[in-house]
């Protein structure tokens, strides 16, 4: 799957990347991001700030209801490797939502099938 990094006029922006089996559930690495998010003027929705202790399949719902509000995704080193991330990725698609990558290395990814 190849997907295009568009410019990102948005301003409500979904963080998406690897979670499951990272240390803190890389917490840390998605409160960077939503501050430099926020810094660019752009209102971040910040999956990795729910509480601790719900199912991953709440964790789930509750970042794909997450995703819906939003007008774009911006995607962590590594989401092509998380589930996921996949799956909001694929949901982002079908919405239209804009797409921007942390870095450019992620934006082409083989392999996956479109959803």
């Amino acid at each position: 799957m190849t997907i295009q990094s568009t410019d990102m006029q948005a301003k409500v922006i979904y963080i998406a990347g690897p979670m499951t089996g990272k240390p803190d559930f890389s917490r840390t690495t998605f409160s960077l991001a939503a501050v430099r998010l926020s810094a660019q003027g752009a209102i971040p929705l910040n999956p990795a700030m729910l509480p601790g202790g719900l199912s991953e399949a709440d964790y789930m719902r509750i970042g794909l209801a997450m995703l819906q509000c939003a007008e774009g995704i911006y995607l962590l080193d590594g989401w092509q490797d998380s589930v996921g991330a996949c799956a909001e990725v694929a949901l982002a698609k079908k919405l239209g939502l804009a797409f921007r990558f942390e870095t450019a290395q992620t934006a082409a990814v083989d392999g996956r099938p479109d959803a």
